[in-house]
């Protein structure tokens, strides 16, 4: 693919998120230091959360039910937000 180098799907994996092992396996698989990695997600406590903890920078995309969170910290706070995936191009090139 252009863009993605690595997919780990946590139904292959036998844990799921917000578990952090999930995130630390794509870490370890694609050599990459979390301060370098960006997560893409549209849960707030299933992706952007556990994500954060481990220093990987944060997309939330609002789309669907998940749109409505209500950030109530800065450990919920993403470092982007975007409407579409359309905009998501305009974060990552």
């Amino acid at each position: 693919m252009k863009y993605i180098d690595l997919v780990i799907a946590s139904a292959e994996e036998g844990v799921a998120k917000p578990d952090p092992k999930i995130f630390e396996i794509a870490l370890e698989r694609s050599g990459c230091k979390a301060e370098n990695a960006v997560m893409i997600g549209d849960r707030i406590d299933n992706d952007i959360i556990p994500a954060k903890k481990l220093g990987m920078k944060t997309v939330w995309i609002k789309q669907g039910f998940p749109q409505y969170w209500n950030i109530e910290n800065d450990n919920e706070k993403p470092d982007f937000s975007v409407s579409s995936l359309t905009e998501l191009c305009n974060i990552l090139l």
